[in-house]
């Protein structure tokens, strides 16, 4: 009787207990958002920006592959995952799993919430046919993952499944067998009985790989599916203020040397862009599948359908060559669209947030906050009227922006030369009464931009700008270039610890707080590096004020810092790093290369239609002789890392 009593007490809670949801998130590879790529894409318009809400405040803090999908995964800063660049020694799935970034992260709390998670796509960098089950990555009930050195080949398409050996498709085209997997994910989840989290990441629009006859390597735009090849004949780039301008604005480290762009150059620039829309329309029907999928499983109104991407893209503004990785609004602010229970239809929303508050939010929406660690930078972005009361918000309105490199490269074109740092911590502090720009180089330059006057950055305002404006964003950038966890999300408490008033930089701005503020020691790199180091980036928070430096550290600073010497070390810095150092041609040994052919790429057009549901039949395993083979394609001193282009490297 007593037995009966509590199993009927359990199934009456179980029933008041609102159905948790469930979540689709779609992750794209390179997608812009100021270039507008979203409005070619029709499924995206109608099932996600008609129904749900775009958020246009949303923002990659560090503009690169794999430092970025890793920094989401696991709610934090790249300066905090110590992920920092797209292959050994600084990133990588080897160094992922090395650091035991995959032992917490967001599959794992979603599995701990209840969820049945699946994963369909690019992971990260460096996951390949050597490493793939060495581990397999951890927390997903269901994985199909793309494994390098075949990443970014458009017309071959190489998974591993739950950690399995390899197989390939032969005459398939990527995207779409990530349409099929994806459509074969959502039947199978149809009879689950748990909520259920699916994350599809194709690797579109990522520029293409390709290994030329005589071994020599090279990169292209990305590869449409045949069907698509011919869309979008006449579209160009939006020739906005900032596209090759006639006078260079942008101006610091490597971007005061870069020429305009000839005609010529600029028709191949408008090809790339098109290209980049013929290949999200493979995406798009991706997106057109799992809303034909949750309609007919009647399970659309439970579901939180989620699209944004990693990083986002530059094509000619301010003349630079195609490519991220800088702190153009082009690079980082990233497309996020949000529909499902309780987000508003046909919205546009002006919140700030940054991919560290993804995981915690889908945590929120899961109602599983008690799995999230303490240690997460990030915080829970109000995408519903029950989210906006969230004891851990996002932060108001400031986040930074991170790079560490010693070069900034041109995809596409491997024989341009850019050469200076691309090193960089970057303040971005955005409200409906201001939004600004302030940015702090390894080569002592800095940048203010006012983007609310001019949202093109036409005007580094650097040196005219008001000193007590600079005072806070400097100082504001002190703590956010190293926060951790709830300092992320609230700085001010930082700077004010006991003056809770101060809560935005309108409150800071006080005339009553000047004087609090002239005694901060301002961000300064102590040399340029491809590394994060606590010690090169300083002051650290404790040793902040200019009265914790000793004479001899202050003169020092001077001499290597002051206004009037930077373009000295600048010019310094590029004899040392970049002057005497030749464009090496990569070229593939003739060994490895007939090993890397041993999948074929096929010789044809491929992508005219998606594959059928029988797809899964014509699976061919990965030949053992490559698999079995150690070939250092990832090895820097190799020049082979060819897999990893498109992520500055190559």
């Amino acid at each position: 009787m007593l037995l009966q009593s509590f199993v009927h007490g359990s199934e009456q809670k179980k029933r008041a207990e609102p159905e948790k949801p469930n979540i689709i998130f779609i992750f794209t590879d390179d997608q812009d958002f100021r270039l507008n790529s979203l409005d070619y894409m029709p499924n995206v318009q109608k099932h996600l920006v008609q129904e749900g809400t775009v958020y246009n405040n949303h923002y990659a803090t560090i503009a690169v592959c794999c430092p970025s999908r890793v920094g989401l995964l696991r709610g934090q800063y790249a300066h905090n995952t110590n992920i920092t660049d797209v292959l050994p020694p600084y990133g990588g799935y080897d160094r992922f799993n090395r650091l035991k970034l995959g032992e917490d992260y967001l599959p794992i709390w979603l599995q701990n919430a209840g969820y049945n998670t699946n994963y369909i796509g690019k992971l990260m960098n460096e996951y390949t046919i050597f490493n793939y089950d060495k581990p397999a990555p951890r927390g997903f009930d269901h994985q199909d993952q793309l494994v390098d050195p075949y990443t970014y080949v458009y017309n071959t398409a190489v998974f591993s499944t739950n950690g399995e050996p390899p197989v390939y498709y032969k005459d398939a085209y990527q995207t779409d067998v990530i349409h099929a997997k994806t459509r074969a994910t959502l039947k199978r989840l149809e009879e689950s009985d748990d909520p259920f989290f699916l994350w599809v990441a194709p690797m579109a629009p990522h520029g293409q790989f390709i290994l030329h006859e005589d071994g020599t390597i090279n990169t292209s735009p990305p590869i449409p599916a045949a069907r698509h090849k011919h869309y979008f004949p006449d579209v160009k780039i939006p020739r906005t203020p900032h596209f090759n301008p006639d006078s260079q604005y942008k101006t610091a480290s490597y971007w005061k040397d870069l020429e305009k762009l000839g005609p010529e150059l600029v028709e191949e620039l408008d090809e790339a862009y098109r290209n980049r829309l013929r290949a999200l329309q493979a995406v798009d029907e991706i997106v057109g599948t799992v809303f034909e999928q949750l309609k007919k499983q009647g399970k659309l109104d439970n579901t939180y359908i989620i699209y944004s991407a990693d990083n986002g893209y530059h094509l000619g503004q301010h003349r630079a060559y195609p490519g991220k990785c800088t702190n153009m609004e082009e690079d980082i602010n990233v497309p996020f669209i949000v529909r499902g229970p309780g987000v508003p239809k046909g919205q546009t929303s002006d919140i700030v947030s940054s991919h560290h508050d993804i995981a915690p939010t889908l945590l929120a929406l899961a109602r599983g906050d008690e799995f999230i660690p303490s240690w997460v930078d990030g915080g829970v972005i109000p995408l519903t009227t029950e989210l906006k009361n969230h004891p851990k918000p996002v932060s108001k309105e400031s986040f930074a922006v991170e790079f560490w490199s010693l070069r900034n490269m041109a995809e596409y074109y491997p024989e341009v030369e850019m050469n200076g740092p691309n090193t960089y911590k970057t303040l971005r502090v955005i409200s409906s009464d201001y939004n600004y720009m302030y940015a702090v180089w390894c080569t002592g330059e800095h940048e203010f931009y006012d983007l609310k006057e001019d949202p093109y950055e036409l005007n580094n305002l650097y040196n005219s700008v008001n000193i007590q404006l600079v005072n806070r964003l400097d100082a504001l950038l002190v703590v956010l270039k190293s926060c951790r966890a709830e300092t992320c999300r609230d700085p001010w408490r930082v700077l004010h610890p006991y003056d809770k008033d101060v809560k935005t930089l309108a409150d800071a701005l006080d005339t009553k707080y000047d004087a609090h503020y002239a005694q901060f020691r301002k961000v300064e790199f102590q040399e340029c590096t491809d590394f994060y180091a606590e010690w090169n980036e300083a002051p650290a928070i404790g040793d902040h004020f200019l009265s914790n430096i000793t004479e001899t550290k202050r003169n020092d600073r001077i001499m290597l810092h002051a206004q009037k010497t930077s373009q000295l070390v600048f010019k310094s810095l590029k004899q040392s790093l970049f002057g005497s150092e030749k464009k090496e041609k990569k070229i593939l040994p003739k060994e490895y290369q007939e090993l890397y052919n041993l999948i074929p790429t096929s010789n044809k057009s491929v992508g005219h239609e998606v594959p059928d549901e029988s797809f899964e039949e014509k699976a061919i395993p990965v030949p053992e002789d490559l698999r079995q083979t150690p070939i250092p394609w990832e090895k820097k001193k190799k020049n082979f890392f060819f897999f990893l282009f498109g992520c500055l490297q190559f």
